[in-house]
């Protein structure tokens, strides 16, 4: 999926609490969503006009973006290049969107001094074998492993 075709659409409905929702395209049957594959949520309310990718095979969509909504789409060469040069710090799970999972690596780091560098070489390990997987993968596989399927680790 190199250039994806985005289409437009507006929300039905969403549950916040179970972190679903509806869209419904401007052609065809409505289709499901995660609210953590809204780029950024703040502002989301029903009848939002968005733009989003869908995947026809299993009805959701994918990449939402509220109109107006300026955020560059994850890019697979970008995360790569985190995990590398900053995954000891976790910025490669901040760009990914495990800010949890960023934080525990990022603190990790911070407070390596008190159990003897351990975590830190941990991390920087971590973050190189990340990277070189992020590389190793294809667009459309990085994209089902990690965004569509909001995998954590390897």
């Amino acid at each position: 999926m190199a250039n994806p075709e985005y289409i437009g659409g507006t929300i039905l409905s969403y549950d916040a609490p179970r972190r679903v929702g509806v869209i419904k395209p401007i052609e065809g049957a409505n289709l499901g969503f995660r609210l953590e594959d809204v780029v950024v949520p703040k502002g989301l309310a029903v009848g939002r006009e968005v733009r989003f990718i869908c995947d026809p095979a299993d009805h959701f969509a994918y990449r939402i973006r509220l109109k107006g909504a300026l955020k560059a789409p994850i890019s697979r060469k970008k995360a790569a290049i985190r995990a590398i040069f900053g995954g000891v710090f976790g910025l490669h799970k901040f760009y990914l969107g495990y800010p949890k999972i960023g934080i525990l690596l990022l603190f990790g780091t911070l407070f390596s001094w008190i159990l003897a560098f351990l975590p830190l070489f941990a991390a920087l390990g971590l973050g190189l074998i990340e990277g070189l997987v992020y590389l190793s993968l294809s667009d459309e596989e990085f994209e089902k492993r990690y965004l569509k399927g909001r995998r954590y680790w390897l």
